[in-house]
């Protein structure tokens, strides 16, 4: 690495450190070097390339398969006329079955549609994930009322957890804080009953994301860590230690925050190419371009943007092929911003960057991209003698407008809203 990118006792004093969420947060001296880790591809960064083998046995969403209610149909159809035939203690036996077999297409039907949320949720309206959680709420605190075996049992507190983590992470692209803490300390107590760590870990760095841009950096590291805690090597242990470094980063702990990068990186190259999934929320996997995503934010927090701009060349043309467009636009307002506060050596750059981050998430305005845009309006705003400034500033305005008219109603995003963890019926989750 060259020199610049090492940090000693002789590298310059920095007294103020980076703006989160309009706070300050200092960043102390130095004592030791700490050397920055270079940006890094994975092993295999062809994952199109791979020709994954068809599973033999069907998925949990094959019950709603037209050739599975076919089957579906003719179980039910038996059951029917052979219970003309049968005395009543055998007819109740078939009923059983019949009822057992509409319960776990129910099962499977609600896992469909939770797994279709997670494939879709980057790309499509928070307001709009946020309602489709509320449907899926509704449909299992019915599917709760009934007699579960307690595997099933667990099989509903799975689901609603991840469910609520998914809400949490809507929450809080809407601006939601008090909505995404209650909705992601839901999902870790239904991780926690049903003894699922990844669960319990997504949970966490859920809820860290959504500290980390309100601003409290220290309350998003607690919960990173508690996250590591419940979980070993795999998908959701990489996350938590991204976020774990944007908080040391956003404490200006510059040693910790490298370590940290450092580490999430090695995580990244173990997990293999068929668990690499879409940027954002997940339980089974994890984009390794979510260690160049997060390590630009933190290097430019850390007031480092030559590093960031490494990382961020590393990112960038991978997240703009995916449908990610909150990390795309994120990514770009961490350069600005990190550029900003340079001066005005690099204001047609600053511009630039800040306006294609608007024009991708346009119709899709989330809070942690607005901020963003607010933090760098703040910065240029004593240059709004130039052309290019004004017009950025009314580009962000206008594309905020738009993002609130796109909302739903406070109270269609739950119960949660109040601060309570209002999901299928507790007694019998948990």
């Amino acid at each position: 690495m060259p020199d610049a990118d090492e940090l000693s006792p002789s590298a310059r004093p920095v007294t103020a450190g980076p703006v989160v969420a309009g706070i300050e947060h200092p960043i102390p001296p130095v004592t030791s070097a700490a050397s920055i880790p270079a940006a890094r591809m994975p092993p295999d960064d062809h994952p199109d390339e791979y020709v994954l083998s068809t599973p033999t046995t069907p998925a949990p969403g094959d019950a709603d398969h037209p050739a599975s209610s076919r089957r579906q149909f003719h179980l039910y159809a038996g059951a029917t006329v052979v219970g003309a035939f049968l005395p009543d203690r055998q007819l109740a036996d078939v009923v059983d079955v019949r009822g057992t077999a509409a319960l776990q297409t129910r099962f499977a039907h609600a896992e469909e549609r939770l797994a279709a949320l997670l494939h879709t949720h980057e790309y499509t309206s928070p307001s709009h994930v946020a309602a489709q959680a509320v449907r899926l709420r509704r449909d299992l605190d019915r599917l709760a009322q009934h007699s579960l075996s307690t595997s099933d049992a667990r099989r509903l507190r799975v689901v609603a957890g991840r469910a609520a983590v998914l809400h949490a992470d809507a929450a809080f692209k809407l601006g939601e804080s008090d909505s995404a803490r209650a909705l992601a300390a839901y999902g870790y107590m239904a991780g926690e009953s049903a003894g699922d760590g990844p669960l319990r870990g997504s949970a966490r760095e859920i809820g860290a994301v959504a500290e980390f841009y309100s601003g409290r950096p220290d309350v998003a590291l607690h919960l990173a860590r508690d996250g590591l805690r419940q979980v070993s090597v795999g998908p959701v242990r990489a996350r938590l230690v991204c976020q774990e470094a944007r908080a040391l980063a956003a404490l200006g702990d510059v040693r910790a925050a490298a370590r940290a990068l450092d580490t999430a990186y090695d995580l990244a190259d173990m997990i293999p190419v068929e668990q690499w999934g879409s940027p954002g929320p997940g339980f089974d996997t994890f984009h390794p371009v979510e260690v160049a995503y997060n390590a630009t934010t933190a290097l430019c927090l850390l007031g480092r943007p030559g590093a960031a701009e490494e990382h961020a060349q590393l990112a960038m043309p991978q997240l703009d092929t995916m449908k990610a467009p909150g990390f795309r636009s994120v990514i770009r307002l961490d350069l600005a911003l990190a550029l900003a506060r340079q001066g005005r050596l690099e204001l047609d750059r600053v511009c630039a960057l800040a306006t294609e981050a608007v024009a991708i998430s346009w119709s899709r305005a989330v809070a942690s991209a607005s901020n963003r845009a607010d933090e760098l309006l703040a910065i240029t705003r004593t240059h709004g003698e130039v052309r290019d400034v004004r017009e950025l500033a009314a580009f962000v305005r206008e594309w905020q407008r738009q993002g609130v008219r796109g909302r739903l109603p406070a109270d269609s995003v739950g119960a949660a809203g109040s601060g309570k963890a209002s999901w299928p019926n507790q007694e019998v989750l948990l």
